[in-house]
């Protein structure tokens, strides 16, 4: 059974910019508790960054 940091991260790798009420709604359907707490922790880990208005993946440098 996937985390919801694992459903989280999928989830921005399929949609590689997305606006941040859309983001939590869609977590949330997709069974993420917290969407607001993985949301920060992926920040954190630098997976993705927060954008105007939107989260958006971060892409390795070349």
């Amino acid at each position: 059974m996937e985390t919801d940091l694992e459903i989280a991260e999928k989830y921005f790798k399929k949609y590689l910019s997305v606006g941040e009420i859309i983001a939590v709604r869609d977590l949330k359907a997709l069974g993420v508790k917290e969407p607001e707490k993985v949301i920060a922790e992926l920040m954190e880990k630098g997976v993705i960054e927060k954008g105007e208005g939107c989260y958006n993946l971060v892409r390795s440098k070349k």
